[in-house]
């Protein structure tokens, strides 16, 4: 509550303690309609301090589905007491009475209650004539001091210039939830079909290399196959494989990084170890028509604390991307070195590719993002948000410098141990 309001404590109860749906019958000549917490907290704050400006009595009686009137009382900067009351049935009665005007709001959870209160809809009735508020101590059976006969009957109803104020600023706050609302609805739309439209996309790169690896299967069955055929086909079938969990793996794994459900596993890494590790089967095992990939590193680093599995994933992915986007007789270099006066070490993979437009860099990282969306090689689109996720869950941060017809550099930054 607001400082300079009091709490008096609870007040005795009606001998029969009346019901919610009875309370909200008391008030026939206000407004009714449906409103979420939010709306409720802006509407009661609004109807108090038009009201009670001169000091009063707030009666709240109710507490299933009411956290909206606690939050809406502790933010109203008004000389009243509250008073407390319990009633049956789902739902709050707020009423309150000051020496001129009074009102009461009475509002009901229109389906069982929710884990996500701030979601509930209510059905809600608010009135500031005196009958209705008569009506109410009625039902109440004068039990509460603040609603006595004597006390109410002085009351006048509000002249109508307050009224339309009330219901103004109750239409503008209602008004601007919607466009937020609606705002939030589009921004959530579009990002549910951007999932599925990467679903689709997900799917379509599967198909492919699980349809090589059935065909490579089958013609293994057949038999019939010198040494260097079969050993072709099982290639063959272990490439497909490998990419298949390889994109099986980034995808499940983004979304425990994005979560923040993934527990790393630290331990201290030999980054020149790991790099040469990742990088030597890219350099072994190249196409004719790739790019050569050469590694510069110094003799040795200081050990960094890794979830290596995590961080070799992030430069084979980088490595990958790097070969991948590069021509032949190009090349791609992968290097490390000290940083920050020996305070974090610094991974750059540079190729002599394409390079990325100034458009595209902005959002290169994001979830999804593709830079060459007509290019036949371009992937998910989870590679490059994947690498962010892990670096950063190190403690660390991932940039790229490009420029178009130079090539690019993805630069890493790991904090040393």
């Amino acid at each position: 509550m607001g400082g300079n309001q009091r709490e008096v404590g609870e007040q005795p109860a009606a001998q029969l303690i009346p019901d919610i749906a009875q309370l909200k019958s008391c008030l026939r000549m206000g407004v009714a309609g449906g409103y979420t917490p939010a709306a409720l907290i802006q509407l009661a704050q609004t109807l108090s301090y038009a009201t009670l400006a001169e000091g009063g009595s707030v009666l709240v009686a109710g507490s299933a589905g009411g956290h909206w009137a606690d939050l809406a009382l502790q933010d109203v900067a008004l000389p009243i007491q509250r008073s407390n009351m319990a009633i049956q049935g789902a739902g709050v009665a707020l009423v309150g009475v000051g020496p001129r005007y009074g009102y009461a709001l009475v509002a009901i959870p229109m389906a069982s209650l929710e884990r996500e209160a701030d979601l509930q809809l209510h059905d809600a009735h608010w009135s500031c004539a005196p009958e209705d508020l008569l009506a109410l101590s009625e039902r109440l059976e004068n039990s509460i001091p603040m609603l006595q006969r004597a006390v109410l009957q002085r009351l006048q109803p509000p002249p109508s210039h307050l009224l339309l104020q009330i219901a103004h600023q109750a239409l503008d706050f209602a008004a601007r939830q919607h466009v937020t609302l609606a705002l939030a609805n589009r921004a959530l739309t579009e990002r549910l079909r951007n999932h599925e439209d990467q679903a689709r996309m997900i799917v379509h790169d599967m198909r492919a290399p699980l349809h090589t690896l059935l065909i490579s299967l089958k013609a293994l069955q057949r038999q019939g196959f010198d040494a260097n055929a079969r050993d072709e086909l099982i290639e063959v079938a272990r490439e497909s494989a490998n990419y298949l969990l390889s994109l099986t793996e980034t995808v499940l794994d983004s979304a425990r990084l994005e979560t923040s459900s993934w527990s790393l596993q630290l331990q201290p890494a030999n980054l020149v170890v790991l790099i040469k590790t990742v990088c030597d089967p890219f350099r072994q095992l190249a196409h004719p028509d790739q790019p050569h990939v050469r590694v510069e590193l110094p003799s040795e680093l200081p050990p960094i604390l890794l979830d290596q599995h995590l961080i070799e994933r992030v430069i084979a992915n980088l490595v990958s991307n790097a070969v991948k986007f590069t021509p032949s007789g190009g090349e791609v270099v992968v290097s490390a070195r000290l940083t920050n006066n020996g305070h974090s070490v610094e991974l750059r993979v540079s190729d002599t590719g394409a390079g990325i437009p100034r458009e595209a860099q902005d959002r290169i990282f994001d979830r999804f993002y593709q830079a060459r969306e007509n290019d036949r090689r371009r992937g998910t689109g989870l590679g490059l948000y994947f690498c962010r996720l892990a670096v950063e869950a190190h403690g660390g941060s991932i940039l790229l410098e490009s420029e178009v017809g130079r090539g690019s550099t993805f630069i890493v930054q790991l904090p040393v141990s």
